[in-house]
């Protein structure tokens, strides 16, 4: 499920921790093994049948790389905090750059975060327009799976599946990219949100907006409405169009990348509360990964995930000391949401800027 339990503890909770620590250990508690026969692992194949994920298997050969960092070499570079905070202070610099006039960042997984991290739907269109420039992520956002190879202590094989599950809008129009995101059990945060880039029957393309659903169900449904309301409404802008429920909806025509200027005002075919500012949860990968491709370069460079990358919520698949390429963990971040993943890109790119600077 796309979406994101905080801070009560339910089943979807239990990603990421390991029975031994709730005590609810299938094993002898406080011990490193259990009756499945694995190591105590986060998370616990006893609390969360997924794991080991059912596409994950041993990987091959790992590389020079892994071997240094077997032997305890660790990559010199800016603290982990340090790196983090200089990406973060470029992430809404770059927000200003490019028209992002009511956004807001203080973490680049968009959990957890607080009150204060906002996106209005307008500025969402915005981005989504923006990043839809950067080739890796075009390649991306097509696609439903992808299969990367895991270097490290716990070498193996992960196959990731995209959040982006909209079969009743696939059935009328044609996705081109999307981005989800939700958190739930906070209350004043809560939310299903969603923006993407699509193609109408007639072949006209658009960028559609959605925030505050109240589920995914509603949120698929209110996205579709709006979908609907805006070629109604570009073909009659005095046609009666259907209303609402979630908290803010906009949607425009996808402009020529030659003719958009993200500063100028974004004429919108239909909207609803489009420039009251929200949390916009996962969507915040999109400012992530479009910031730290201005930095990173050569996506088969591989890092190392340390411990304090590794953040809770989304795409909990990932270990401290796993070995990724910078391709993995883009696929990670747009597919099925990883917040390690953002996290981990976010302290990389961040490394750069330090280097920079210095």
């Amino acid at each position: 499920r796309d979406l994101h339990s905080f801070p009560t503890r339910r089943s979807s909770d239990l990603r990421g921790t390991r029975a031994r620590d709730i005590g609810r250990c299938g094993g002898t508690r406080g011990q490193e093994t259990c009756p499945t026969g694995t190591r105590c692992l986060s998370p616990c194949p006893t609390l969360v049948p997924s794991f080991p994920h059912p596409t994950m298997k041993k990987a091959g050969e790992i590389g020079m790389f892994e071997n240094e960092m077997k032997k305890g070499h660790k990559p010199p570079g800016t603290p982990a905090k340090k790196a983090k905070k200089l990406f973060i202070q470029e992430m809404n610099t770059k927000a200003q750059q490019i028209g992002l006039t009511r956004s807001r960042f203080v973490e680049p997984a968009g959990f957890p975060s607080t009150t204060e991290q906002v996106m209005s739907t307008r500025d969402m269109l915005k981005l989504m327009i923006y990043a839809s420039r950067y080739q890796e992520l075009a390649a991306i956002w097509n696609k439903k799976i992808y299969a990367m190879k895991i270097h490290g202590r716990e070498a193996r094989e992960l196959t990731v599946q995209t959040t982006v599950r909209l079969p009743q809008i696939e059935a009328e129009y044609e996705i081109l990219g999307a981005k989800t995101g939700a958190i739930w059990g906070t209350n004043e945060m809560d939310g299903f949100h969603i923006v993407l880039l699509f193609a109408a029957p007639d072949g006209k393309k658009y960028a559609a907006a959605l925030r505050g659903a109240a589920s995914p169900a509603k949120r698929a449904r209110d996205l579709k409405i709006a979908m609907d309301n805006a070629l109604i409404l570009e073909k009659n802008p005095k046609a009666k169009v259907q209303d609402i429920e979630s908290e803010s909806a906009a949607v425009c025509r996808l402009p020529d990348q030659s003719e958009f200027n993200p500063k100028a005002d974004l004429p919108l075919i239909f909207s609803k509360n489009a420039d009251v500012p929200g949390h916009p949860a996962s969507v915040t990968k999109l400012m992530t990964a479009v910031t730290a491709l201005d930095y990173v370069s050569g996506l088969e460079e591989q890092f190392m995930i340390q411990e304090t990358d590794i953040t809770p919520g989304m795409g909990d698949y990932f270990l401290p000391g796993d070995i990724l390429t910078l391709k993995d963990l883009l696929y990670g971040m747009m597919l099925p949401s990883s917040n390690t993943c953002a996290t981990a890109m976010a302290r990389i790119a961040g490394e750069k800027i330090a280097a920079r600077l210095n």
